[in-house]
């Protein structure tokens, strides 16, 4: 075998190996958003732990068909096959975390932050609501905030009356919100008030 020979066999390799990567990691994505449908671990309330749990399980599905890959490709080894696990699952994590989960736990930060100043004290959960209320609410203006944000941003605007619209890239935003949240079973009256 000559040396062009090699080197082209060699970089067909790489090429087979990189698109087999890429469609397990497609096919196993497309299986971990289907796992939020299912009824598997749905007594886990916290969409966060539900979550890892399912990156985990369709990690290893990914880890296991790489493994069955190899037996037909020989150049694929043991070291690929960890690194499909390892990629699957720190893709997703960032991807989950950043989305899905930022969309459903915006307000915790705050609530666990004003309990743990004041941990002398008991709250009722109706207590803990009126201090959200007061202060995340009404004085530190986080309404005002992010309505002002939407206005720079463009995706709401300001009518000739004084009233404000929301805009076409503001519909697109809410489009993929709601689609977010369909794939990932979150709570619908975040993304459709209207039905609540």
């Amino acid at each position: 075998m000559t040396k062009t020979s090699k080197s082209g066999g060699t970089a067909g390799n790489v090429f087979g190996l990189i698109g087999i990567y890429i469609l397990i990691y497609l096919v196993c994505s497309v299986m971990f958003v289907g796992l939020f449908h299912t009824g598997i671990l749905k007594n886990m309330e916290v969409l966060m732990y539900r979550g890892i749990a399912f990156i985990v399980i369709t990690g290893i599905i990914a880890a296991v068909v790489m493994g069955v890959i190899r037996k037909f490709w020989g150049f694929i080894t043991v070291r690929d096959i960890i690194m499909m696990f390892v990629i699957f699952c720190c893709v997703n994590t960032v991807l989950f975390v950043l989305v899905p989960v930022t969309v459903e736990r915006s307000v915790s930060v705050f609530m666990l932050s004003y309990m743990e100043e004041n941990s002398d004290q008991t709250f009722t959960q109706e207590s803990v609501g009126e201090v959200f209320t007061s202060k995340y609410v009404t004085d530190y203006g986080a309404f005002e905030k992010r309505f002002n944000e939407q206005i720079e941003t463009g995706t709401i605007k300001q009518n000739p009356d004084g009233t404000y619209s929301i805009t076409e890239s503001g519909k697109f935003i809410v489009s993929a919100f709601r689609t977010v949240a369909e794939w990932f079973d979150t709570d619908r009256r975040l993304v459709y008030p209207n039905e609540n």
